[in-house]
């Protein structure tokens, strides 16, 4: 009897499988990370947008707007401002929040303690 070389169908068929199982996870993961990057993209223009009204709010001042649309980069914003009072009475807390347009989550939020400026 000779010996045969090379590998039996049930061997073939286990490595496929294992294969496929590898190929899908791997698919999944790459989907995923698709997502979860976009996601991320958000999340950080949004995060420019609050700490662009910061900036705005210590250069120009409070103004009377505590509500506000704006775009950037191809996604429309929505920002709410909010004053608080702080210990020091010299001294008035801001917080940002920034929320993409018609959705509730906020994706982005800055505070900042400023001056408060006369008559305010």
């Amino acid at each position: 009897m000779r010996k045969q070389r090379g590998f039996t169908l049930l061997e073939i068929m286990v490595a496929l499988m294992i294969f496929a199982t590898a190929a899908v996870a791997l698919s999944k993961s790459l989907s995923e990370a698709t997502l979860s990057t976009g996601e991320l993209e958000k999340r950080q223009f949004a995060d420019l947008l609050a700490q662009n009204l910061l900036i705005d709010i210590l250069r120009e001042g409070y103004g009377n707007r505590n509500l506000g649309e704006k775009s950037l980069a191809g996604y429309d914003f929505v920002w709410r401002r909010r004053l608080s009072d702080t210990p020091d009475p010299a001294i008035r807390r801001v917080d940002i929040s920034v929320q993409l347009s018609g959705e509730q989550d906020t994706l982005a939020s800055r505070s900042a303690y400023m001056p408060k400026k006369v008559g305010q």
